[in-house]
């Protein structure tokens, strides 16, 4: 009941907003021009007045300022003062003094300069005036006369007027003409309010209408006594009333009809839905009970086959011939073959019932990518294949994300990759876009992908075609379990091929920043890079700049040697050594002379097939400094390379008392403390051995492959395949290194590990810290060398090591049992201080010494309240040392 009259006040309230709009406008207006003008009318007056009194007072004065007749002028002034707005008048000579101030007209208006516009100060306008002194003959004596020279200034006249009543006038007019404005205002509002009353009648008459034929009174008819346009909203108003009232008649018969159709189909709805009901429940116990099956299967089928892999790998390491060694090859080739598909199979069946959830934990992708790339890399160099990974420049490597799951993805492409390439490589490279969104791309040189089944390439077991699964093998499931990997980590995959050109998979994952980000920044030098390819060029380019060198020289191995000449010792050369089936025969050759072309540091990437089919251990050592990285080279260890000078530059010369005792004997090391390798590598050189350095017991065996030892130095705690793994692999192969003499070398041992450790077939235990008397005599005894009276091997002495090596190696040690101390993992703690302990009684630093093994004591008693105060000891300790 209340929407009429406010519609109605709604237009009443706007059309008087129309009416008295320009009317008040008007009004404001006129009252505003009417006051200032009047204002200013007044204003005028007053600056006339002030104009006047002052020229008339600088035309009467002039004889009595002259003759300084201060009577006359007091009479002037008194004169000038009675009239209406005079307060004051002064009389100034022209030297500027004071004759005459009446009415006390302050300094500030006696010193002001005579402008043509008047000073105004404190509610009174100052009007300054010179005064002239006209020609006029005179005589105070009789006896003199003078005569005055016509208009010559002799001083001023100062008249202030009070602007007070000014001001009270100029009220009176702002009050007058307000009052006048809203008198007439009010009038105009009231008669403009009443006349629009007979004009919105007849409007709020049909608003009432069609508000009641709104709530459903369509029998009522508008009205008006009018002719005007009103009426005829009227007539169409009674019209459209007439046309509801036969629709709705019409609409309430249709209805009616829909409704008994409606309730027919509604009922048949009903009995479709619960028929779908129970497909949906027999759908996931069918679905249920598929995954049931495959947890089962997988059970079952692994079983048998790590039977068979066991039992393979026994046989391999039996004795047969060469045929039958092939078959067990080939048996378990396939084993491994079937162990792939069924982890396809649970993979897929576990994305597609969403119980795959995905970790936010800080990685390093380069690391990530990295680990994935080696796994592969022994399968593409057995094709020819390389492997290449490029980083942007610009590209933050630490992020936050799921690193099993992106390994996962970067798995699966690597792997259609290689398969699917038979000449060539696979290039892996990383980018960002705008965003910092991580693109990575995996491009290969394969069959590449027709476009007709592009579009169904990322469907669950769906190749391109079913040749592809005869000659190739495979689920088809890859592809489809990367997408659903992709699409979980709410990343985008995208796909570009050519039929025998090849394919390039774009992966797009917003990975966020990690808190910190490393320094990768190294010290300046130029770098000549030798590459086999394009894409791996492009790659170490990037990493240089990231590194922060700018300095780069590529070449060819035909201009390698004219190059290196213009090197210095403080620069780079990075060798990539191609494939085995495009390896150089005069490689080593060629490496020998470019070694004695520079003293630069060689940098040799390959795989670590490759370092030991071309060169032997004392070619590797002629090619000091020098390091050997695996194809493709790991970013931080090209870091670690490019940064440091090597073993001739950080160790300095021991001079041994006979450097004949240990001449051609050929030793394998394998620790992965790269300090204590530089010590043992140094210290057994010098006693004329050859050795090769290894990080990890599979590093060793690859290298027993390929070369004849002499003796093994293996470190038991090592990661990957630690020392008694290697031992029992090495004793249980048929190579010709199986049966040499091997030393253990350890900070500490338990009596399980020992004993495992003999049994592994170890010859003698070496304990750290390495005691040189002690370790050459093992050695002499091992290798059935007569040792001299005197063991030629005098102690580490002052000045033997860099103090910044030894110095950032116990820091690299202390931040990762710092590490281990804040994950609480206590086996990494107690590997770093096992590390640790290695290396702190080399230099016969008694304080370090004992501080590291009391840490070690209270790790093995599994005591940790005191651990992190004792790292700190160590650290302080550490940086006080002088050797």
């Amino acid at each position: 009941m209340t929407e009429g009259p406010l519609l109605s006040k709604s237009i009443h309230q706007r059309f008087l907003v129309v009416a008295l709009f320009p009317l008040l406008l008007t009004i404001t207006l006129l009252t505003l021009y009417t006051i200032d003008a009047r204002r200013g009318d007044l204003s005028e007056n007053l600056y006339q007045s002030g104009e006047m009194t002052s020229d008339y007072l600088a035309t009467i004065s002039d004889l009595s300022l002259y003759s300084r007749n201060i009577k006359l002028l007091a009479n002037t002034s008194a004169a000038a003062i009675r009239l209406p707005d005079v307060s004051g008048v002064a009389f100034i000579d022209r030297t500027e003094k004071l004759v005459l101030n009446s009415g006390d007209i302050p300094p500030a208006a006696l010193g002001s300069s005579p402008d043509k516009q008047p000073l105004q100060l404190d509610n009174h306008v100052y009007f300054k005036k010179p005064v002239y002194l006209v020609g006029v003959e005179f005589s105070d004596y009789e006896e003199e006369a003078a005569q005055v020279v016509d208009n010559e200034l002799i001083g001023w006249v100062i008249v202030a007027i009070d602007q007070a009543r000014l001001h009270q006038k100029q009220r009176q007019i702002i009050f007058t003409s307000l009052w006048l404005s809203l008198l007439g205002l009010i009038i105009a509002f009231v008669l403009t309010y009443y006349l629009s009353l007979g004009l919105i009648a007849p409007i709020q008459h049909l608003t009432a209408v069609i508000k009641k034929m709104a709530r459903g009174n369509l029998s009522i008819r508008a009205k008006t006594g009018t002719r005007d346009e009103l009426a005829i909203l009227a007539s169409g108003i009674n019209q459209l009333a007439e046309s509801i009232t036969e629709g709705r008649q019409n609409l309430e018969y249709r209805i009616n009809l829909a409704t008994s159709q409606l309730q027919d189909t509604l009922e048949s709805l009903q009995t479709k839905n619960r028929e779908l009901e129970l497909s949906r429940q027999e759908a996931e116990t069918a679905n249920q009970s598929k995954s049931d099956f495959l947890a089962r299967m997988s059970h079952e089928l692994r079983t048998p086959i790590t039977s068979i892999q066991g039992f393979v790998h026994l046989l391999d390491v039996s004795v047969m011939s060469e045929t039958d060694r092939h078959y067990c090859q080939i048996i378990d080739q396939s084993a491994l073959q079937l162990l792939t598909l069924i982890d396809d199979i649970l993979a897929c069946s576990k994305l597609q019932s969403n119980t795959v959830e995905l970790e936010q934990q800080p990685i390093d992708l380069a690391e990530c990518i990295e680990q994935v790339s080696a796994l592969f890399s022994p399968q593409a160099q057995h094709k020819g294949l390389c492997i290449a990974v490029d980083y942007a420049p610009d590209v933050l490597l630490h992020r936050v994300g799921d690193m099993i799951r992106l390994q996962q993805i970067l798995s699966n492409l690597i792997a259609n990759a290689i398969k699917f390439s038979e000449q060539g490589g696979v290039f892996i490279s990383l980018k960002t876009n705008s965003a910092q969104a991580v693109i990575i791309e995996v491009l290969d040189t394969g069959i590449g992908i027709s476009a007709d089944a592009q579009g169904l390439l990322f469907n669950a077991f769906t190749q391109a075609d079913t040749s592809i699964s005869r000659h190739y093998g495979g689920t088809g499931l890859g592809l489809s379990i990367v997408k659903s990997l992709v699409d979980l980590m709410e990343g985008d995959i995208d796909l570009e091929s050519r039929e025998g050109r090849g394919s390039t998979f774009r992966i797009t994952l917003p990975l966020p920043l990690s808190e910190t980000q490393p320094n990768w920044k190294i010290r300046p030098c130029k770098v000549v890079i030798a590459s086999c390819n394009e894409f791996t060029t492009l790659a170490l380019r990037h990493a240089l700049e990231r590194f922060g060198v700018n300095d780069i020289l590529v070449t060819d191995y035909d201009h390698l040697l004219n190059t290196a000449l213009q090197l210095e010792a403080s620069d780079r050369v990075i060798v990539c050594i191609p494939a085995p089936q495009g390896a150089r025969d005069d490689l080593p050759k060629l490496m020998v002379q470019l070694r004695n072309a520079t003293r630069a540091k060689l940098i040799l990437t390959a795989s670590q097939l490759n370092f030991y089919q071309q060169f032997n251990a004392k070619e590797r050592a002629g090619l000091n400094p020098v390091a050997f990285l695996s194809m493709p080279p790991p970013l931080s260890e090209l870091h670690r390379s490019l940064n440091e000078n090597g073993p001739s530059q950080d160790l300095i010369a021991i001079t041994p008392v006979n450097s004949q005792l240990l001449d051609g004997v050929n030793i394998l090391i394998a620790e992965d403390n790269q300090f204590t390798s530089l010590l043992l590598d140094t210290l057994l050189s010098k006693m004329g051995a050859y050795c090769t350095l290894t990080n990890n017991g599979n590093e060793a065996l690859a290298a027993c492959q390929h070369d004849t030892f002499d003796l093994l130095l293996v470190d038991i705690h090592m990661p990957q395949k630690n020392g008694i793994d290697t031992l029992i692999a090495l004793r249980r192969s048929n190579n010709p290194n199986a049966r040499i003499p091997a030393l253990a070398l350890t900070a500490d041992i338990l009596q399980q590990e020992e004993r495992a450790l003999f049994d592994a077939g170890a010859n003698g235990l070496q304990l750290k810290p390495l005691n040189e008397n002690e370790l050459l005599a093992n050695i002499c005894k091992l290798l059935s060398i007569r040792p001299p009276t005197e063991v030629p091997v005098p102690s580490s002495q002052e000045g033997d090591v860099s103090v910044n090596l030894f110095r950032q190696e116990v820091r690299d040690l202390l931040k990762k049992a710092r590490q281990a101390v804040a994950d609480d993992d206590l086996a990494e703690l107690r590997e770093q201080v096992h590390q640790l302990l290695g290396i702190a009684g080399v230099f016969k630093l008694t304080t370090l010494e004992q501080l590291v093994r009391h840490l070690h004591e209270q790790i093995k008693a599994g005591s940790l309240t005191s651990v992190s105060a004792l790292l700190d000891k160590i650290d302080r300790e550490a940086e006080w040392i002088d050797l």
